[in-house]
């Protein structure tokens, strides 16, 4: 099966353009945050996978299998974004709430980064 789905997505352009827009904003919404003074939000990779794992749970793939139908990726994106958006937002506010991880065991400086 892993050699499948690797010749796909190295050969054949397979990609989930869902996971692609999630991941652009979600890595943008990180940096604007991280730039601000006030740190709301813990960015350890435990809570960032659970982050995205909410974002993408809640929205429907959109795959693609070759290099022209990429194209389509603008036109999703521009659909999508400011849903993806507010997804984002909502799921960090989950996970500060009920994070997977215990103070004690993650420094803050950690979850920082």
């Amino acid at each position: 099966m892993r050699e499948l789905r690797y010749k796909l997505y190295s050969s054949a352009g397979f990609e989930n353009l869902t996971e692609n827009l999630v991941f652009d904003e979600l890595d943008d919404f990180i940096q604007k945050a991280k730039n601000k003074s006030s740190q709301q939000f813990c960015f350890c990779n435990i809570c960032l996978a659970d982050v995205a794992a909410i974002v993408l749970n809640e929205l429907e793939s959109f795959y693609c299998s070759n290099f022209i139908d990429k194209n389509k990726y603008q036109d999703y994106y521009k659909k999508h974004k400011i849903e993806v958006q507010r997804k984002i937002v909502k799921a960090f506010d989950l996970v500060k709430q009920n994070p997977h991880h215990a103070d004690n065991i993650i420094s803050s400086k950690e979850r920082r980064n």
